[in-house]
């Protein structure tokens, strides 16, 4: 049993359970990855003002993918893009090419 000595110590203890439950609800209503953002932000906020917009960019990528699952789609998309970029780039050039040969036929 819990006997408080002073008033202020149980406001103060009040107050932390608020606080306690607070977070218990608004952990359950957002999860584990969101409040994970949240904190980061607010911290960056506070000492690294110019982290905020990318934070602010995976925290939107965390919201509509559920999860940090986008970040690995981006590294697969992003690898993917490396290896079709020449060839797209080769057929964009052929396709240059065979424009100006039939160009400069009809002249």
């Amino acid at each position: 049993m819990i006997i408080f000595v002073s008033l202020k110590k149980f406001v103060q203890t009040f107050w932390w359970l608020i606080v306690a439950i607070a977070l218990y609800v608004f952990y359950q209503s957002i999860g584990l990855n969101m409040f994970f953002l949240l904190v980061i932000g607010l911290l960056a906020l506070k000492f690294v003002p110019a982290l905020v917009l990318p934070i602010l960019f995976i925290a939107l990528g965390v919201y509509f993918s559920g999860g940090f699952s986008f970040m690995a789609d981006l590294i697969v998309l992003f690898f993917w893009g490396l290896v079709s970029l020449p060839i797209c780039f080769a057929f964009a050039e052929s396709v240059r090419t065979s424009i100006e040969r039939k160009r400069q036929g009809n002249k």
